[in-house]
């Protein structure tokens, strides 16, 4: 309704002003929620993915190539479109991994341990879209406690249902990015 047209009702005797104070509103409440809602950016982020490769970048070539001593890790990323995200990456033989009485494995089957315990990586962080194509997560816990409370940048890209995670930092000297697809 114009507004215009909202004043020449006010200005009509029949109008109490209670009844104009209510077009008013009406109006006002109208407008508003036909207004574009403005989305969240974590929108495209939220729910749960799941690793498909790690992936370093090949200078000599220019190409973007699957990491040699990242084959057959597993994992999930899981972003709850409220600012929260938790990942879980597993190197290949972590079921393996004897832990139901460590008193009596022997020193080598221990180290065996520890090793495949080193090379996982989990952490829960809360994250925020800092530029166009940049997530921040604030990591509040991780299975390597000097990880805690640290920040960490990673470019972001969607293709279809795949999710790019380009580290900003070198990772073993390496440019690398992680390729997640979304679970539905």
């Amino acid at each position: 309704m114009p507004v215009l047209a909202l004043f020449r009702i006010q200005n009509s005797r029949k109008m109490s002003r209670t009844k104009f104070a209510c077009a008013i509103t009406l109006a006002f409440f109208f407008l508003v929620s036909c207004a574009d809602r403005p989305t969240s950016k974590m929108a495209p982020f939220t729910g749960m993915w799941k690793l498909d490769k790690y992936e370093s970048f090949d200078p000599t070539d220019s190409k973007w190539k699957p990491t040699v001593n990242r084959t057959g890790y597993a994992g999930y990323i899981l972003y709850d479109g409220e600012g929260h995200m938790g990942v879980q990456l597993l190197p290949p033989n972590f079921m393996n991994l004897s832990i139901k009485n460590t008193d009596s494995l022997s020193n080598g089957e221990l180290q065996k341990n520890l090793r495949l315990y080193a090379a996982s990586f989990d952490y829960f962080a809360n994250c925020s879209i800092t530029d166009s194509n940049i997530i921040e997560h604030h990591r509040v816990s991780s299975n390597h406690p000097d990880e805690w409370g640290t920040i960490i940048e990673r470019s972001f890209e969607f293709r279809g249902d795949t999710l790019i995670l380009t580290a900003k930092e070198l990772i073993g000297g390496l440019k690398t990015r992680l390729r997640w697809i979304k679970l539905r």
